[in-house]
């Protein structure tokens, strides 16, 4: 019983189960010839239990796990981050998990047909993009892969396709996100694209046993410029890993006068300009009914906090979204130790920039189109 009753003191609307323990246990205390008053003392000694029983044990559970993440993260931090983005753990999206391994100095290594398990996986220094990660392929087909790969790693393209009966679409999900570049690493992805799309066609007119021997002719082809590359990893995995897209922007940046996010602390009650990327945000209301934003921004050197007041949060929130990088001018603030932005202006870099231009009387908007 006294478990019991330990139970419903930290649920919410317990009151009538609460009556009940009430009841039996003024009966059994009177019994015991206890007084009313002493009754009456024990049990409100006991009600106060409730509030403590859950906030203590709840912060303890907390710390304890803070404190074995903050350990794995530092003592096997490719490890701990491939759980987190596996299981879909944590606050942030992918995207900022994986700057943040970079910032940790890990070296992330794109989906590999021969390397690559369905989830991400870390050793050493090393994080290796799951194919889990691949968007619009379908799991049967990376299920059938990996299953296939047990038995040896693939050993060419036609090894593959002689090997697996996977539909064309996936198989060119898998070739532009380059999971299939290490088979043929004498060949460029056009070329790698040529030779699936003839070896798929004949390996649906032709029975098996007919198909093509290795080093048939394969045309010479460049290899497809830079833009498309970056097109088809946003296309097949949904985000940039191979470098941070503020790098997209570097030359336009390096002409504004920004602080950094692991600076901004040194900027205490000062109005200072920042460039960051939309991570994530929160809409909550003030107690008049207003409308503000916290918002959470990255650069390069880290994710740094911001809030959009009631007039910020008016003028600034349609524009915002987490497709493109925004300068933010704003005053630094702590708040018993936390930095963050007060936002007063955000505007999308292109803009920014070539507005910035136009003051200063030139006309090259041409040099900031960053698209």
């Amino acid at each position: 019983e006294g478990d019991g009753l330990r139970k419903t003191l930290t649920k919410k609307r317990a009151e009538k189960k609460l009556r009940e323990y009430r009841e039996r246990f003024w009966a059994g205390a009177l019994e015991r010839g206890a007084s009313p008053g002493q009754i009456e003392a024990i049990w409100e000694m006991m009600m106060s239990f409730a509030g403590y029983s859950f906030c203590k044990p709840h912060s303890a559970s907390y710390a304890k796990v803070s404190y074995q993440s903050a350990y794995l993260r530092a003592h096997y931090p490719a490890e701990f981050m491939a759980a987190v983005i596996s299981n879909g753990g944590g606050f942030y999206s992918t995207f900022a998990y994986l700057s943040e391994a970079r910032r940790l100095g890990l070296a992330i290594l794109g989906p590999d047909a021969n390397a690559s398990e369905l989830a991400y996986a870390g050793q050493g220094r090393e994080l290796r993009i799951g194919l889990q990660q691949l968007q619009g392929a379908r799991r049967e087909s990376l299920e059938a892969l990996l299953l296939e790969r047990e038995r040896g790693p693939y050993r060419s393209l036609d090894d593959l396709l002689a090997r697996l009966a996977l539909p064309l679409s996936d198989l060119k999900i898998l070739l532009r996100a380059g999971a299939l570049d290490s088979l043929e690493p004498g060949l460029n992805r056009p070329q790698l694209m040529w030779q699936l799309l003839q070896r798929h066609r004949e390996a649906g007119r032709e029975p098996v046993l007919a198909w093509p021997e290795e080093g048939a002719w394969i045309p010479a082809l460049d290899d497809y410029p830079e833009a498309q590359k970056i097109q088809d990893e946003l296309e097949t995995l949904g985000l940039l890993y191979r470098f941070h897209p503020l790098r997209l922007y570097e030359e336009t940046l390096s002409r504004l006068d920004l602080v950094p996010a692991r600076e901004l602390a040194r900027h205490v009650g000062r109005r200072v300009r920042t460039v960051g990327w939309l991570i994530t945000g929160k809409v909550v209301s003030t107690k008049h009914g207003e409308a503000m934003e916290f918002m959470s921004f990255e650069d390069e050197t880290g994710i740094y906090e911001t809030t959009f007041f009631p007039d910020s949060f008016r003028r600034n929130a349609p524009r915002l979204n987490a497709r493109q990088p925004f300068l933010l001018t704003g005053e630094v603030a702590d708040e018993l130790g936390a930095i963050s932005l007060n936002v007063a202006q955000a505007s999308p870099v292109e803009r920014a920039v070539a507005g910035k231009i136009r003051e200063a009387g030139t006309q090259r908007e041409d040099a900031v189109a960053l698209d």
